[in-house]
C-alpha cells in the first residue's frame, strides 16, 4: 500500500505528463484491440453477405447441414448401431445449441416390399406393387391434403394408415381407403395391413423443409407418422433399412467465422466420424450448400489481417514516437532526481522497478480500457463510406473478443518497454555526467552523427525501387496484383521516407535561420535577434518537436492522398465499365422461335433466318421521373470489318451523337481534345466512324479511309473513318490475358457509328438505353414509373447503386476506416504532443524570460518573442510537413496500382487529391499555435518576476 500511494504521489506531481501518456497508451492498445474486432465484425459481415447471395442464386438454404445413409449391410444389428451413432453424432454435435436452429429433420426408409390387396374384389391382385415405408421429422405440417384425411398416429384395428402422394396412386394402381397386406416383412413375422387414407403434395416449395428432398420422386413410398414409425418399426423391427438421414437448417444471419469453419469441417469430417468402423456397412452422402460461400474465409481472414495491421503500421510508428516523446519529457524533468538516486547508492534495476511500477499501473488502467474504445474505433470504421466521409450504416455487429485482450494486452507490454527505454538511458548518467551534457548541448546529436536521415531515405527509395519493378513485371505477365495490396511494406516505406525527409531537412534548417540572423543582425529588435539566436545555436531542443509534427502532418497527408486515389479510381472504373448513371435494356417482340432442346433441321433453319425486332416506344424512358437524358446505344460484339486486305472482329457500337454525349460518362483527360470534340467531328456525317486505336492499328486505318462493317447474315455497309479515340465509355483497350487467344485478337477493338445508319441499312436489333438522371432524383420513383408505364426490362444496371455496393467492399472499409481514423488520431495526439512541449519548454525556461522582464522587456515585446519562435519551429515543422508528404505523394502513391490489377484497369491509375486535406491541417495547426499562444500568455501574465530573479539567485 505504501508503494502504490507513493506510485499515486508522484503521478499527481506530474498529473499532465501522466495523463498524456495514458491518452497515448490508450490509443496503441485501442488501435491494437480493434484489429481482431473489425476483422471478426466484416468478415461475419462478409459470410452473411456472400450467403444471402449464394441463396439467392442458387435457392439452397446456405445454413443446412445434410447426411443421407445409404445401408449396405441388412444385418438388424450392425443397422441398429449405425442408427445409434448418428443419433449421437447429431445430438452432440447438431442439436447442441451450437447452432441456432430453424429445422432439424429425420428421414427414414425401408427396403421395398411387395403388396396385396385384402380384398382382391375392390382391387385388381394380378397387378404387382413394390412400395417401402418412410417417415420425416414434422412432415404433416408441411404438406397440404389433396385427398383424404391425415392419418392416425397409433394402429387402427390392426391397420397402420399411411400417406401417399399423386405419383404412388398411379405407380401403385392403389385406392385410397382400400387395406393391403404386406406379405412376410420378415420371415419370424406377422404380417402388415396398411391403407392409403391421405394423398398429399407439398404445402410451400420454397420452404427450408424441401431442400434436400420433395416428394415428386415419391412413387412407391408410403409415409407413416414419425412417432408410430419410430414406435413399430425401429432398429432391430420389422423391416430392413434401406436409408436414413438427417437435415438441419441454422439461421446463416448469425453465423461468425467460427460458425463458419465448424461447418467447413462438417463437411469434410463428418461422414468419416459418424461412420467410423462401420464405413464398409454403409456408404453416406453429406450436403452443406453453404460450404462454397464459406471456403474462401480462411484465406480472407489471412488477407485482411495483413491489411489492417499494413494500414496500421504507420500510425504505430507515430504513436511509438509519441510514447517516446513523452516519457522522454518526464523523465528528463525527473533527471537529476535519478541522478540523486544513483550517487546515493541505488542500482539501475532499483530506479527501472520505481518507473517499471508507474508506468505499469498507467499501462493496465489503459488496458482496462483500451479494448472498448476499440470496439468504438471499429464503430467508426465500419460506418466510413469515403476518406472522413461517414454515414449511420450500422451493419457491424461488434463484440469484444478473447483474441482482442490478446491484442490488447500485447500493445500494453510493448508500450511499457517503449515507456521504460528513456528511463534505463537516464539511470546511466551521475550527476557529473548530466553537467558535462549540459555543457555540450551545442553538440551534434546522434542521428545526425550517424547519417540515420540518409538512411532512412535509401531504405524508403529501395522499397519504391523494388514495388515498382514488381509492378512492371505484373504488367508484363498481366497477373493480378490484389494479393500484394496487404503488404506492410507498402504502407511502411513512405512513412520511411517522411521520416528520412524530414531529418534531412530539419538537419538543414538551422543553418537556413543562421543565415537570416546572419543577413540582418544589425537591424533586428532585440526580442527578434534574441530569438534568431536561440532557434540556430539551441535547435536541438526542437528536434523531437519538430519531426513529430512532420511525421503527423506527412503522414495525413499522404494517407489523405492514398484514400482519395483509391476510392476515387475504383470508382472511376465503374463509372467507366458503366456509362451512364443507369444502363438498361428493354423487351423486344420478335419473330424468333422457340429454343428446341435438341438440335435439328429446323433449329438450323431458324438459325440461319433473320429475326425480326418490334422497337418498343423510347420516348417512355424519356418521360420517366428524373430522366435529364436518354441515349439510344447500340453494342454488336463479334462485328466483322474490312479495310483493304485486312479484316477482324470488333465490337460496333451506334449512337445518337447529341443524346449520347449529354447521357455518358468520360473522365476528363483520357483523350487529347474534349470528349465532346470527337463527337461534334463525326455528327455531321452519318457515314463518319471513331475507330479505337488498337482498331487503327490492327488495320492499319487512317484519317479518310474507307472501311465495310457488318456482321453474320448481312450484307456490310461503308463507313469513313473521322478519327481515332484511345478510350470510349465502356470500352476496355487492354488486352484479355487468355492463353487461348491468338496474337491477333488479343487487343479489344470498338468502332462507333450513327446509329441510325446502322439500322436503316444494316439492321434494326435491341439497343440499349443510357439515362442521365437530374440531380436528386429518386431512383425509387423511377422505378415504379417504369411500372407504371409496363416497361419490360431485359437489364437494369445502376451505376450509383454499384458504387454504394463497392463502399461496402470490407477491404475498402478497411482502407478508409484506418486511414480515417489515423488522420483523426494523429491530429489528437499531435495536439497533445505540441502542447505537452510548450508548456514544459515554458516551465522550464521561466529564469530566463523572468531575466527578460527585469532587464525591461515588456510583456508585448515577451509574447512578440515567443511568437516567433513558435513560427520558426511549428511553423516551420508544418511547411515541412507539407513538402515531405506532397512528395510521398508523388513518389509513392502510384505504387497503390498494386491494390488492383495494373495491366488492365481502365481508366488509367491517377493520383487524386484535395486541397480541402490540407487546409484541414493548416486549420488545426493554426488551432495548435492560437491555443498554445492563449495558454503561454496566460501563464506569462502570472509570472512574478521578482520570484525568477531570486531562483536565479539561489
Amino acid at each position: 500500500m505504501t508503494v502504490l500511494i507513493m506510485l499515486f504521489r508522484k503521478l499527481a506531481r506530474n498529473r499532465w505528463l501522466a495523463i498524456s501518456l495514458l491518452a497515448g497508451m490508450l490509443c496503441c492498445i485501442a488501435l491494437t484491440s480493434s484489429m481482431p474486432i473489425y476483422k471478426n465484425a466484416v468478415l461475419r459481415y462478409m459470410l452473411v453477405q456472400d450467403m444471402d447471395r449464394s441463396y439467392e442464386q442458387t435457392g439452397n438454404h446456405p445454413g443446412i447441414v445434410s447426411i443421407d445413409i445409404t445401408m449396405r449391410d441388412d444385418n438388424p444389428t450392425i443397422q441398429a448401431a449405425i442408427m445409434n451413432r448418428l443419433a449421437a453424432y447429431w445430438a452432440s454435435n447438431i442439436t447442441d445449441g451450437s447452432l441456432k436452429l430453424q429445422l432439424d429433420q429425420r428421414i427414414m426408409e425401408t427396403v421395398r416390399f411387395a403388396l396385396t390387396p385384402t380384398d382382391p374384389s375392390r382391387v385388381d391382385a394380378e397387378e404387382k406393387r413394390s412400395a417401402k415405408f418412410s417417415a420425416r421429422t414434422g412432415l404433416e405440417e408441411k404438406v397440404r391434403l389433396v385427398d383424404g384425411v391425415l392419418p392416425k398416429k397409433e394402429v387402427v384395428n390392426g391397420v397402420y394408415e399411411v400417406m401417399v402422394t399423386d405419383n404412388a396412386l398411379v405407380e401403385l394402381k392403389m385406392l385410397l381407403g382400400q387395406e393391403y397386406t404386406i406379405d412376410d416383412p420378415r420371415p419370424d413375422r406377422q404380417p402388415i395391413r396398411v391403407k392409403p387414407v391421405a394423398v398429399i403434395a407439398e404445402q410451400d416449395l420454397s420452404d427450408v423443409y424441401w431442400s434436400r428432398a420433395t416428394l415428386g420422386p415419391e412413387r412407391n413410398t408410403l409415409f407413416l407418422p414419425e412417432e408410430l414409425f419410430n414406435r413399430d418399426f425401429a432398429a432391430e423391427g420389422p423391416f430392413v433399412f434401406a436409408k436414413i438421414g438427417a437435415l438441419a437448417a441454422a439461421d446463416y444471419t448469425s453465423f461468425d467465422i467460427r460458425t463458419a469453419e465448424f461447418m467447413i469441417g462438417l463437411k469434410s469430417n463428418m461422414a468419416a466420424d459418424m461412420l467410423g468402423s462401420y464405413s464398409f456397412s454403409a456408404s453416406s452422402s453429406v450436403w452443406v450448400p453453404g460450404s462454397d460461400a464459406m471456403t474462401a474465409y480462411a484465406d480472407r481472414e489471412q488477407t485482411l489481417r495483413n491489411l489492417l495491421w499494413s494500414l496500421n503500421v504507420p500510425l504505430f510508428i507515430l504513436i511509438g514516437f509519441y510514447l517516446y516523446m513523452v516519457t522522454g519529457m518526464l523523465i528528463e524533468r525527473q533527471k537529476s532526481e535519478i541522478a540523486v538516486l544513483r550517487s546515493r547508492g541505488a542500482t539501475r534495476l532499483h530506479i527501472l522497478s520505481i518507473y517499471a511500477m508507474e508506468f505499469g499501473l498507467i499501462a493496465a488502467i489503459a488496458l482496462a480500457a483500451g479494448p472498448f474504445l476499440g470496439a468504438g474505433f471499429t464503430r467508426v470504421l465500419g460506418s466510413t463510406s469515403t476518406f472522413l466521409s461517414f454515414v449511420d450504416r450500422g451493419a457491424l455487429e461488434v463484440q469484444v473478443s478473447a483474441e482482442s485482450w490478446l491484442y490488447a494486452g500485447g500493445a500494453a507490454i510493448v508500450s511499457w518497454i517503449v515507456g521504460l527505454v528513456p528511463v534505463f538511458l537516464a539511470t546511466g548518467h551521475s550527476i557529473v555526467d548530466q553537467n558535462r551534457a549540459k555543457a555540450r548541448e551545442g553538440k551534434r546529436p546522434a542521428w545526425q552523427t550517424f547519417g540515420l536521415d540518409i538512411v532512412l531515405i535509401g531504405l524508403s527509395f529501395y522499397g519504391y525501387y523494388v514495388f515498382d519493378q514488381r509492378m512492371r513485371d505484373l504488367v508484363k505477365l498481366g497477373l493480378d496484383g490484389k494479393s500484394l495490396s496487404a503488404d506492410p511494406l507498402l504502407y511502411t516505406v513512405p512513412t520511411l521516407f517522411i521520416l528520412g525527409a524530414s531529418l534531412l531537412l530539419i538537419r538543414v534548417y538551422p543553418l537556413i535561420v543562421s543565415c537570416i540572423y546572419r543577413l540582418g543582425r544589425k537591424r533586428w529588435s532585440p526580442q527578434l535577434y534574441s530569438t534568431l539566436l536561440l532557434v540556430s545555436r539551441r535547435n536541438r531542443i526542437y528536434h523531437g518537436l519538430m519531426v513529430f509534427l512532420v511525421l503527423t502532418i506527412g503522414t495525413g497527408i499522404y494517407n489523405a492522398n492514398t484514400a482519395r486515389t483509391i476510392n476515387g479510381n475504383m470508382e472511376d472504373q465503374i463509372w467507366y465499365a458503366n456509362g451512364s448513371d443507369i444502363v438498361l435494356r428493354q423487351h423486344w417482340e420478335n419473330d424468333a422461335p422457340p429454343a428446341s432442346s435438341q438440335g435439328g433441321p429446323d433449329q438450323t433453319i431458324a438459325s440461319a433466318s433473320r429475326i425480326n425486332y418490334l422497337e418498343p416506344p423510347f420516348e417512355l424512358l424519356e418521360q420517366l421521373p428524373g430522366v435529364e437524358w436518354a441515349a439510344r446505344v447500340f453494342v454488336k460484339e463479334g462485328s466483322d470489318a474490312w479495310l483493304g486486305n485486312k479484316s477482324g472482329k470488333v465490337r460496333l457500337m451506334g449512337i445518337d451523337t447529341d443524346a449520347f454525349g449529354e447521357a455518358a460518362w468520360m473522365k476528363e483527360g483520357l483523350l487529347p481534345h474534349h470528349f465532346y470534340d470527337y463527337l461534334n467531328l463525326m455528327a455531321p456525317d452519318a457515314n463518319a466512324v471513331l475507330l479505337s486505336t488498337t482498331a487503327a492499328e490492327h488495320f492499319g486505318a487512317q484519317i479518310g479511309d474507307v472501311m465495310d462493317i457488318g456482321w453474320e447474315g448481312l450484307r456490310p455497309t461503308r463507313f469513313i473513318v473521322y478519327g481515332v479515340v484511345d478510350y470510349f465509355p465502356s470500352f476496355n483497350p487492354n488486352r484479355a490475358a487468355s492463353p487461348e487467344e491468338t496474337q491477333e485478337n488479343l487487343n479489344p477493338m470498338l468502332i462507333i457509328g450513327h446509329l441510325e445508319k446502322i439500322q436503316n441499312e444494316l439492321a434494326m436489333e435491341p439497343y440499349e438505353a443510357w439515362i442521365k438522371l437530374s440531380p436528386g432524383a429518386d431512383r425509387q420513383k423511377l422505378l415504379e414509373g417504369m411500372e407504371e408505364k409496363g416497361i419490360a426490362l431485359e437489364s437494369f444496371e445502376d451505376t450509383v447503386g454499384e458504387i454504394a455496393q463497392s463502399r461496402l467492399d470490407p477491404f475498402r472499409m478497411a482502407i478508409n476506416g484506418v486511414l480515417s481514423l489515423g488522420f483523426i488520431v494523429s491530429l489528437a495526439i499531435s495536439f497533445i504532443g505540441f502542447m505537452l512541449f510548450w508548456l514544459l519548454s515554458l516551465q522550464g525556461r521561466m529564469l530566463q524570460l523572468g531575466i527578460y522582464r527585469a532587464m525591461g522587456i515588456s510583456f508585448r515585446q515577451l509574447l512578440g518573442m515567443l511568437i516567433v519562435e513558435q513560427l520558426l519551429t511549428t511553423g516551420a515543422g508544418f511547411l515541412i510537413a507539407i513538402a515531405t508528404g506532397w512528395a510521398a505523394c508523388r513518389i509513392f502513391v502510384p505504387l497503390n496500382q498494386l491494390s488492383f490489377d495494373p495491366g488492365t484497369i481502365v481508366p488509367p491509375f491517377d493520383v487524386i487529391s484535395d486541397n480541402a486535406d490540407i487546409v484541414r491541417l493548416a486549420v488545426a495547426t493554426c488551432f495548435m499555435l492560437a491555443a498554445a499562444l492563449v495558454i503561454l500568455a496566460w501563464l506569462l501574465k502570472r509570472m512574478n518576476v521578482y520570484q525568477a530573479v531570486k531562483l536565479g539567485e539561489d
